[in-house]
């Protein structure tokens, strides 16, 4: 993709984020989705564009407590289309670290909405969370490691509501005394994404576009 065109996805990006800000989540899906019209119109694949507006319609999904869509989007495979390929991105770590923040943030938070064991669920948050807490601990973001553990403590009583077994616990405490101060849960929260510039060293993960192109070359086979 040209840069021209890059910037002009990136300042509809920035338009979505801030309706997101502003807490209008479905002024701010709708510019999501007309940013993946266009993609599909002119099968322009950029990874890190696919990344940015996935993270942003899951984020709007989840807001908007409209968790069916959500998890339609986070489950989707790269044969699916572009948001398959938006999740396969956000997987590979096509966007920032703390976009990458806030996208395990989400995925800790709809695994206490999948259908699974509470067991299951309790490790997958655990390993979730951690992994963003160990992040805040060595970036000292105070702020971030307070949501998190806040959110991490909400999830732990949803999943074991009567009481959470200690082996689930540990990794909870052990960040929340590296915090230094006691955490009163809060309803859930997550970080906004980051701003849509795409860094300069950044490499076009290029089995993303591999695998796009071959897609729609096997559809113009089979057409």
């Amino acid at each position: 993709m040209d840069n021209v065109r890059l910037e002009e996805f990136c300042r509809s990006g920035e338009k979505a984020d801030t309706y997101l800000r502003q807490g209008r989540a479905r002024d701010a899906l709708k510019v999501y989705n007309e940013m993946i019209s266009k993609l599909e119109k002119t099968n322009d694949v950029d990874s890190y564009l696919l990344a940015k507006v996935t993270l942003g319609v899951l984020r709007c999904h989840v807001k908007l407590a409209d968790f069916k869509a959500a998890f339609q989007v986070w489950n989707a495979h790269i044969e699916d289309g572009y948001f398959g390929l938006g999740i396969y991105a956000l997987e590979s770590a096509q966007t920032t670290v703390n976009d990458m923040i806030t996208y395990d943030m989400l995925c800790g938070f709809l695994h206490t909405l999948a259908d699974a064991k509470p067991v299951e669920a309790g490790a997958a948050v655990n390993t979730y969370l951690s992994r963003v807490c160990e992040h805040c601990v060595d970036e000292a973001d105070k702020r971030t490691l307070r949501m998190a553990i806040s959110n991490w403590k909400q999830h732990m009583k949803d999943i074991f509501p009567g009481s959470i077994p200690h082996e689930y616990a540990l990794g909870l405490i052990r960040f929340e005394k590296q915090l230094g101060e006691p955490v009163k849960p809060e309803p859930i929260d997550f970080p906004f994404p980051t701003a849509w510039e795409k860094p300069a060293d950044f490499r076009e993960m290029s089995r993303v576009v591999l695998m796009k192109t071959s897609k729609q070359n096997r559809k113009q086979k089979v057409g």
